[in-house]
């Protein structure tokens, strides 16, 4: 198993990607730690990762309280005997047009979106430091990368690639890898759900993707275990798409 001995933090996991992230991680061999605002969602996923004897436990984190951070960083160290790995995968888009968002929810949407890695960050890395180094591995956007709407969103993931870089620049003397993954559409209920209220959005969303699919939660999930493993020893620092060849370019282009 890949992942065999790793301790392993993954905040947002009770839904989605994280979930995936959690459940693939520890049938590759992690002890893992679920944080999340969702307490029963979570918990269903412990459960689940138990049954199939993993070693799992959930503690409820809202990741932009800074009390709260460090109280997860503390329970986790403590419950897995040591951190070695931490993803950083919580977030959600709030906004839309740049002329329709008010101060306070642009403040909203970068203080979940960065802000939060900012803070399990400051937190966590004096124990990956402390034990030797580790892998953080944060969860950014292809809307981090070029121009598709949701202003607050994508500013907020872009700041996420350059805290990133300063991280796995200034702690790499430390043994801390730190890299980050860009998914573009991932097929998660949240997003099935908010294109499938938009009548024929979904069939004319496809075609942009050179796949010509959605991405799966997993197809995000193995690209962090492989930044979580040894595999990557040599990788830090890095922004990675997992988004079907979408920033690429389009095979739209070729029929104009």
């Amino acid at each position: 198993m890949r992942l065999q001995g790793k301790r392993a933090v993954i905040t947002g996991a009770a839904n989605g990607i994280g979930r995936a992230i959690a459940t693939t991680m520890s049938r590759e061999g992690a002890a893992v730690v679920l944080a999340d605002i969702d307490s029963d969602r979570g918990q269903e996923v412990v459960e689940t990762i138990r049954s199939a004897d993993g070693q799992a436990e959930f503690i409820r984190t809202d990741v932009t309280d800074s009390s709260e951070v460090a109280s997860l960083v503390e329970q986790a160290a403590a419950a897995l005997n040591g951190i070695d790995t931490w993803v950083n995968n919580a977030g959600s888009s709030l906004t839309e047009d740049l002329l329709e968002i008010e101060p306070d929810q642009w403040r909203d949407e970068l203080r979940l979106n960065l802000e939060s890695h900012f803070l399990t960050s400051r937190e966590v890395l004096p124990t990956m430091i402390a034990s030797g180094g580790g892998s953080l591995v944060n969860v950014s956007s292809v809307n981090a990368l070029w121009a598709i709407g949701e202003t607050g969103y994508s500013a907020a993931k872009a700041g996420l690639i350059s805290l990133t870089k300063n991280i796995a620049v200034r702690y790499g003397r430390d043994g801390i890898r730190a890299n980050v993954i860009c998914p573009g559409t991932i097929g998660t209920q949240r997003c099935l759900d908010y294109w499938q209220q938009k009548a024929g959005a979904l069939e004319k969303l496809l075609p942009w993707y050179p796949l010509q699919r959605l991405g799966d939660p997993e197809d995000v999930a193995w690209l962090a275990i492989f930044l979580a493993s040894d595999e990557s020893a040599f990788i830090t620092g890095a922004t990675i798409p997992v988004d079907g060849g979408l920033t690429a370019g389009s095979p739209l282009f070729g029929t104009l």
